[in-house]
């Protein structure tokens, strides 16, 4: 049985002869948060539709749990829940009537079952209000209820931190941790870098329908690290100890007391703050600063549009 719960093959979707999605080709693995990062206009959104069937592809190929979306569409669908863009509620019923509306298009879904997923997203205490009272982020909680009332193996979400407030944020990551936890692969789709970051387990970097390149969040945080120190003393011979130290490292000077200095994960930070006291250079402050995915995500896309200008410029 394979490890992947989605995977997408060479994908590709033409609208007036161009290219929104282009060969995009990705895997989610079970039990993992993974998100598709990229900006607005991306192709995210078109993506995910293709997934669930709202839209055809041109060409290429989507598997889930390796039944194909294309042949296979009504099982396939039947191992997924999604939320796109906003999730669909009846505003002048209570978050339960809706919860029990869904269930009843859905196969064998219980009243226990309803009663674990709301308390899975702690809507207990708000279950029986009206949904026109529920804030933004009580409103998605709801819509994620509805996408896993059927116990699928894969969650979608499309934007799913626009217009949270920093705590529905906040609840909603661990949601999807928990999900993942036990066993069920979230694919979410943002602009936003920071909530990636803290939210995923890998990014695929999407630019103009095309992937850029898929990262392990630890990858891009832990590989690179930059180490500010503070010294009060000569920067040059600072400058010059950290060459001879370490000599893949890059330093710069900053005013006139901090050195910046960039180098892999294993950046000997003691050996170095040793080696400038032993040279009579007074250190009053450390801080390590690890590539952010921010970092990664501008680095990578600047690179990448600047490769694809310089292909254009050729022709």
């Amino acid at each position: 049985m394979s490890e992947f719960t989605l995977e997408l093959k060479n994908v590709t979707k033409q609208m007036k002869k161009k290219n929104i999605v282009d060969d995009l080709s990705f895997s989610v693995r079970k039990g993992e948060v993974f998100g598709l990062l990229g900006p607005n206009g991306a192709g995210k959104t078109t993506t995910i539709r293709m997934i669930v069937g709202l839209i055809s592809m041109t060409s290429g190929e989507v598997l889930v749990n390796g039944l194909s979306v294309k042949k296979d569409f009504e099982k396939a669908m039947a191992h997924i829940g999604a939320i796109v863009e906003n999730p669909q509620l009846y505003d002048y019923l209570t978050g339960y009537k809706n919860l029990m509306q869904y269930a009843r298009i859905l196969p064998n879904i219980t009243k226990e079952r309803i009663q674990e997923v709301i308390k899975l997203v702690d809507l207990e205490a708000a279950i029986h209000h009206k949904v026109k009272t529920y804030s933004l982020g009580m409103r998605q909680r709801l819509g994620v209820a509805q996408a896993l009332l059927h116990k699928p193996s894969l969650l979608i979400l499309d934007e799913p931190t626009n217009g949270l407030d920093p705590q529905g944020i906040y609840e909603l990551r661990n949601y999807l941790r928990e999900l993942a936890n036990n066993g069920t692969s979230v694919l979410v789709s943002s602009h936003m870098l920071a909530e990636m970051q803290m939210m995923c387990d890998r990014v695929a970097i999407i630019q103009q329908g095309k992937l850029i390149e898929i990262n392990e969040i630890t990858n891009v945080t832990d590989n690179e690290i930059r180490v500010e120190f503070e010294i009060d003393g000569d920067l040059e011979l600072a400058r010059k100890i950290v060459a001879e130290t370490v000599p893949d490292a890059v330093s710069e000077t900053m005013g006139t007391t901090i050195l910046a200095v960039q180098a892999g994960a294993d950046l000997p930070i003691a050996g170095l703050n040793r080696q400038f006291i032993m040279a009579g250079l007074d250190v009053s402050g450390i801080h390590r600063k690890s590539k952010t995915l921010e970092e990664k995500f501008l680095e990578t896309t600047s690179k990448k549009g600047g490769e694809t200008n310089a292909v254009a410029a050729s022709k």
